[in-house]
């Protein structure tokens, strides 16, 4: 045993150093055994904070060790079992007969289940010896995990017991009572099934609810994305973050201007102005106003709402029509687009709508686009958006062109087109490259100020 006297500090004038007296502590690993006998076979115990054990013997066999060592340990977990057991008890006391206790809860075999035997010895003089240890920390949360299950069990048997007494109780009632006490009873069993259904309904709301935790915690990165306010040649839903944005289209085999855009947004409303070109001849022009009627909602399915007016020019004419990669003024651009506008011929406006919605287990903002000239459909992905947000993304844009100044020099009606955007600074600038009217290679620079 070691020496439990007490140190008068006050002869010494000074605290005691337990270095100065024993000597500092070897840093070298205590040996598990002494001329090859383990240490929990000579001293008869563990020392542990973190382990339970159980140490048995016999002089008989092999089996019967084991069997006291299972003893042992039953004899040693017993207090922390029963705290375990006692503080469930207490946590649902409110679901529980008031007479429920801990022997209703925990028997003998419950301490010894999944618990093996660790070691085995036999020393020389034929003794069998044999050791189970197991953490604690472990042990506690297996034993609470078959006490809960446990516990679950017979509050269930309660409930269908307590249910039973009451259907019992309503049967014997049914005989003595009036027919007014009739009626009374149908109007108990309604409300009986009603509570049922509130009940049914309060899980599936729960179970409901957990569903979408679950889906905002592992897809929380792409929740957090905003997308953007333009798809390939088309605009979403999404506003600009920023109060002014420009952009325009290259086609780097030709060197052609392919559109020339500029908007200004504020607060719900954005509106911007389009000049479409081909080989840098400008053909189109669009002036358009958005109003987002319903900003990003929804806790996992994010949608948002747009409804907008453009007023376009189909063609120009041949007088009007301007070469940008030419030196022209912008009062030769202006007096040409006014010219335009006041003949006609190629003239129209429409309303337009398109909405957009998040599926966040495929990382797809899916895209709607209609107007009297064109419907479109587009999805973008995000392929990393827990790491890169929406720096990279993939866009595929699928359109139905109802008016044929709209569809490429192949007349299709049914046109497919592919982008992937670059976001090089966020809110600021934002490159794409794009497959359009199945046959050219677009470049597209976008700027937010």
């Amino acid at each position: 045993m070691p020496d439990t006297t007490k140190f008068d500090r006050a002869i010494h004038g000074r605290p005691f150093d337990l270095e100065e007296m024993f000597g500092k502590p070897s840093e070298v690993e205590a040996p598990q055994s002494k001329d090859g006998v383990p240490f929990w076979v000579i001293d008869g115990e563990l020392k542990s904070d973190t382990l339970y054990y159980g140490i048995g013997k016999s002089s008989n066999s092999q089996d019967e060790a084991d069997d006291d060592a299972r003893l042992r340990f039953a004899q040693y977990v017993e207090v922390g079992v029963k705290s375990i057991a006692t503080q469930q008890i207490e946590e649902n006391k409110d679901r529980l007969e008031e007479n429920y206790n801990y022997e209703s809860l925990v028997t003998t075999n419950m301490n010894l289940r999944s618990v093996k035997i660790s070691e085995r010895f036999v020393t020389a003089d034929s003794i069998f010896h044999s050791l189970i240890r197991y953490g604690k920390s472990e042990y506690h949360n297996l034993v609470t995990q078959e006490i809960q299950i446990a516990l679950e069990t017979n509050i269930r048997k309660q409930e269908m017991a307590h249910q039973a007494r009451e259907a019992l109780r309503a049967d014997s009632l049914r005989h003595k009572l009036t027919m007014d006490s009739l009626a009374l009873g149908r109007k108990q069993a309604v409300i009986d099934s009603l509570d049922h259904i509130l009940k049914m309904e309060e899980s599936r709301q729960r179970q409901e609810q957990d569903r979408i935790d679950l889906i905002k915690k592992e897809h929380a990165a792409f929740l957090a994305i905003k997308p953007r306010y333009q798809l390939i040649d088309v605009p979403s839903a999404s506003l600009p973050n920023s109060w002014v944005y420009l952009s325009g289209r290259w086609n780097p085999d030709t060197e052609d201007v392919r559109q020339l855009k500029a908007g200004v947004s504020l607060w719900l409303f954005n509106a911007e102005a389009n000049l479409w070109a081909t080989e840098s001849l400008i053909d189109q022009s669009e002036l358009s106003v958005k109003l987002q009627l319903l900003p990003e909602r929804g806790e996992i399915y994010p949608v948002s709402l747009a409804l907008g007016w453009a007023g376009y020019l189909d063609e120009f004419s041949n007088r009007n029509r301007i070469h940008l990669r030419e030196d022209s003024t912008r009062s030769l651009l202006v007096e040409r687009l006014s010219d335009e506008i006041n003949t006609p011929f190629s003239k129209g406006s429409t309303f337009f709508v398109t909405g957009t919605v998040g599926l966040p287990t495929f990382k797809n903002h899916i895209s709607i686009y209609a107007d009297k000239r064109r419907v479109s459909v587009a999805n973008i992905w995000y392929p990393f958006p827990r790491n890169m947000g929406d720096a990279i993304s993939i866009i595929n844009q699928f359109d139905v062109l109802l008016k044929e100044a709209y569809r490429n020099r192949f007349g299709d009606e049914l046109q497919w087109q592919f982008g992937l955007r670059l976001i090089a600074v966020p809110d600021r600038f934002a490159t794409m490259i794009s497959y359009e009217d199945h046959e050219v290679w677009m470049l597209n620079f976008e700027f937010q100020f």
